[in-house]
């Protein structure tokens, strides 16, 4: 996502956010993409941000949340999409090739959280990519256990944030933002509370 994101940014001319917020706005499109739209492929994403890119979804004010949320409700409801599959399905090959395992996504996930947690162990200070893509992994496996009194803690850390430039954000997208953020927050004090990964080995 946060490729797609890069891509489509140098594509129009416009500035490429920070790295902090670019990291905020792939961490919450990639949940809103397994929330609403899990069923997209990763190639649609890229023909579904290149029709956008081309007004095919409407006239748009500037790159952020609100453009590519349109853009993806704009892909799901349009006749795009069912050209874009037919065209893939006819790319297929005769034999379906066999589904991915459940073990093997769970060993790309371990993989994954294992790199980010010892890069944050190796630099404390240091900002941790999808941080809330893995703490809600790392919750739905019971291994971080954190009450509703702890969450709400941790959001109220973060109940006065406002992005550096303050035009047009709307409500639900700064409470997006502070849910993400006080999701790393959490993730860092679980990581700081270990010296190593339950699923790690030796």
């Amino acid at each position: 996502m946060i490729d797609l994101l890069s891509d489509t940014y140098v594509l129009l001319g416009f500035k490429i956010p920070k790295t902090h917020e670019l990291t905020l706005l792939a961490a919450k499109l990639t949940s809103d993409l397994y929330e609403s739209y899990s069923f997209l492929r990763l190639e649609e994403l890229s023909i579904c941000f290149e029709l956008g890119v081309k007004e095919e979804f409407g006239d748009y004010v500037g790159l952020n949340y609100r453009t590519f949320c349109k853009w993806l409700k704009g892909y799901k409801m349009s006749d795009f999409r069912y050209r874009v599959i037919k065209q893939m399905e006819q790319r297929k090959n005769v034999k379906a090739l066999p589904s991915v395992s459940q073990e093997y996504n769970d060993e790309c996930m371990n993989r994954l959280i294992s790199r980010r947690f010892h890069a944050y162990k190796a630099q404390p200070d240091s900002e941790i990519p999808l941080a809330s893509i893995l703490y809600q992994e790392l919750q739905s496996r019971g291994i971080i256990r954190n009450s509703l009194e702890e969450k709400l803690n941790a959001m109220a850390l973060f109940e006065h944030w406002r992005p550096q430039n303050d035009r047009h954000t709307s409500k639900d997208y700064r409470q997006s933002m502070i849910k993400l953020k006080a999701q790393e927050w959490l993730l860092k004090q679980y990581f700081n509370s270990v010296e190593r990964l339950p699923f790690e080995k030796g």
